[in-house]
């Protein structure tokens, strides 16, 4: 073994131990900020997805809108066919009676016309001469004569008028046959769209439920990674003290309007009053959330809190848009902010120790809309940055 000499050891040893004492601060101060930011991507990712499911779910409502309105007027157009069909059967079937009568209204007449035809001819028997001599006068004959000529003329007259009576009932009958037959027709082709219309009905109400099921899914997905957040925020700060409407925040017992409780964890951290989870006393934020807190601390002791400055991650980055100082030394009275996670974490810091480590407090660290404070250290604070009002 080579020799190394004493002082030289000592100095190797004493650099082997600041780098050990580097890398354990290292891990101390990034790896939950790291942990933490592991879930974000997965957040931002299933809520792309719901965002787009959403459309597509959206699209599919409207699309189903649509089917139903068409299937509604192809079954007007249904029941349209359906009475002009009845009207012209029943038409049809006054024709069929009108027709039936003319027959027989013609078979009699036929029979009247055959019997004078029959007592003609037999008078035809008698010659001219021998119906002179039996006449009275020449008027008698004359008047045999134009009798038998008036009749004849007559029934004629009748039979053709029956016949072209039944000629026209029989076109009105065939015109009326047709316009069943089209009807008909166009009612099958209703019908064949009509079931169309059902069977993508049916299709749009299978894909949305699928797509509705999914984004309830991917909901359940979010809620147990933004639970692991939370655990990861209280990593970071501390558990807190925990209390329902605690530092006077008047809006407290605002109810989560996915699962109607006031305490407990929320979805999206969405608590309401009056139906609305936006306080809009505050700017706009969201009832319970660390942002809502932070804008009414701020507000109570007379500082100006603009509302565009969207999620606590967004603050420090909009901040200066609205003429205020970002800074990463913490001061009484700034909000200091984290950017870890899918929204980041706002906290307001009620006092700093001498030790540079903070007081503050927050709303809604474990995702459950409660009021704590913590004592933040000193490497845990100068990974934050702070907005001064």
């Amino acid at each position: 073994m080579k020799y190394i000499p004493k002082h030289h050891f000592k100095r190797m040893l004493s650099a082997k131990l600041a780098g050990i004492l580097v890398f354990v601060a290292i891990l101390g101060v990034v790896a939950p900020r790291v942990f933490a930011n592991q879930y974000e991507a997965q957040i931002q990712s299933l809520q792309k997805q719901n965002n787009e499911k959403k459309q597509t779910s959206d699209r599919l409502t409207v699309e189903a809108t649509s089917i139903e309105d068409k299937v509604s007027k192809l079954n007007s157009q249904i029941a349209g066919f359906e009475t002009e069909i009845q009207t012209n059967q029943t038409k049809k079937q006054m024709l069929e009676n009108d027709i039936a009568i003319a027959e027989a209204d013609l078979a009699k007449q036929k029979q009247v016309l055959g019997s004078n035809i029959k007592a003609m001819y037999l008078e035809d028997d008698i010659s001219t001469i021998e119906m002179l001599a039996s006449s009275k006068d020449l008027s008698d004959f004359v008047d045999k004569q134009a009798y038998r000529t008036a009749v004849k003329d007559k029934i004629t007259a009748t039979l053709e008028s029956i016949n072209q009576l039944k000629i026209k009932l029989g076109e009105r009958q065939t015109q009326v046959v047709a316009i069943i037959k089209e009807k008909q027709t166009l009612q099958d082709q209703i019908v064949a769209q009509k079931s169309e219309q059902g069977r993508l009905l049916g299709m749009n109400q299978e894909e949305r439920a699928s797509t509705d099921q999914q984004i309830k899914d991917n909901f359940e997905k979010i809620k147990v990674l933004k639970q692991k957040q939370a655990e990861e925020n209280m990593r970071l700060f501390g558990s807190g003290s925990g209390t329902i409407g605690g530092g006077g925040y008047p809006w407290g017992n605002a109810t989560c309007i996915h699962t109607g409780r006031v305490g407990g964890a929320c979805p999206n951290y969405d608590w309401a009053i009056g139906g609305s989870i936006w306080n809009w006393q505050n700017g706009g934020y969201g009832y319970r959330n660390c942002t809502d807190w932070v804008a009414f601390k701020l507000k109570s002791l007379g500082k100006f809190v603009p509302g565009g400055l969207g999620n606590a991650k967004s603050w420090d980055d909009r901040a200066p848009g609205f003429g205020l100082t970002v800074t990463r030394t913490p001061t009484v009275g700034s909000a200091a902010i984290s950017n870890s996670g899918t929204y980041g974490h706002v906290m307001y810091v009620e006092a700093v120790n001498g030790d540079g480590s903070i007081l503050i407090s927050d709303y809604n660290r474990a995702g459950t809309g409660l009021y704590s404070t913590s004592t933040l250290s000193t490497g845990t604070a100068s990974q934050l940055s702070y907005v001064i009002f």
